[in-house]
């Protein structure tokens, strides 16, 4: 029996049980707790330096007034 056919049985088994419904959903709950966002650290500063001090001064202002405050 391959991984997909084992997978399948056990779906079957699970939907005939309301407790075991459960159970799978609070553990499938806790593992997207566990799971951390994708970073994306590295595409954001390889736009570093792209921009002209004054174009970044005034990106910042508008981020500023629409969304909250900026700390340097």
């Amino acid at each position: 029996m391959n991984l997909r056919q084992q997978i399948q049985r056990d779906i079957n088994l699970i939907s005939e049980n309301d407790l075991m419904q459960s159970q799978l959903f609070a553990f499938l709950q806790s593992l997207k707790v566990n799971l951390r966002a994708p970073g994306n650290i590295e595409q954001v500063l390889s736009h570093a330096g792209t921009i002209d001090n004054c174009s970044a001064a005034e990106v910042m202002q508008i981020i500023n007034a629409e969304f909250g405050k900026i700390t340097h």
